[in-house]
């Protein structure tokens, strides 16, 4: 259920309760998307299948290596390991990566095809500048990476190595 629901300039902003995060967490329904339809991303985000949810822990363990690898390049991956709630390893259960999000915001755009697709920006200990974004379309993930505020209908080219849903 989304509370506190007002319309802003482009958008409509609310909150909702997160049961897969256990915290609460903004939602944004952009114009064209009606209530119902958010209702029924925000059902979808909160219960993802095994197969999305493996291919989320898959993703978020290559992004989450990357980048370690590039704060070692300016002497900060061991602060950042330090801040992480799990420590990372080849051989690990990648959902325990999971932990180490803090949801922010769950975006809702007018739909295309009758899917559901929604956008979610996450915060993460390893990406602190610029955040986490999921997108999903259809119950399937079409990009991981850095937040860049993608819509579930952009082209998401699958040579794209920022995106860490298409090398897994």
């Amino acid at each position: 259920m989304i509370i506190g629901l007002h319309e802003e300039r482009f958008w409509q902003e609310g909150k909702f309760m997160s049961s897969f995060f256990r915290k609460d967490m903004n939602i944004y329904i952009y114009s064209g998307a009606d209530v119902p339809y958010a209702e029924a991303c925000i059902k979808d985000f909160n219960s993802p299948s095994q197969k999305l949810l493996s291919s989320i822990c898959d993703a978020l363990y290559l992004h989450c290596n990357d980048s370690l690898n590039l704060w070692a390049e300016i002497d900060k991956r061991e602060d950042i390991e330090k801040a992480m709630c799990t420590e990372l390893s080849p051989d690990m259960d990648r959902s325990r990566l999971l932990k180490c999000l803090r949801p922010v915001t769950l975006s809702v755009r007018e739909p295309e095809d009758g899917q559901i697709g929604w956008q979610a920006e996450l915060d993460c200990q390893w990406e602190p500048e610029k955040g986490l974004e999921i997108v999903v379309l259809g119950g399937e993930l079409i990009y991981l990476g850095t937040f860049a505020d993608h819509s579930p209908w952009d082209t998401f080219p699958q040579n794209d190595s920022s995106n860490y849903a298409v090398r897994i």
